[in-house]
């Protein structure tokens, strides 16, 4: 399972990200995640190459947990 998680650095989410890709590791000790740096005020996550949750799109950083949930939503 590959997660890929695409910031702005531009607005610094950086550390958002890096607490995020902790946190999925903890929870899915098989999970290879990806940080990819990028611009436009973006924060999406994508699993195994199809996006799961997008700030862009909700206006909105994902809630506690919920890209964990969103990941057991769409891996199964």
């Amino acid at each position: 399972m590959k997660v890929s998680i695409e910031y702005c650095s531009m607005w610094n989410y950086l550390p958002r990200a890096s607490s995020l890709e902790e946190e999925l590791k903890s929870k899915f000790p098989d999970i290879e995640t990806n940080l990819i740096s990028s611009v436009g005020g973006v924060y999406e996550v994508s699993l195994d190459g199809n996006l799961i949750f997008s700030k862009k799109e909700l206006k909105r950083f994902p809630d506690e947990r919920e890209i964990e949930k969103l990941i057991k939503e769409n891996s199964s």
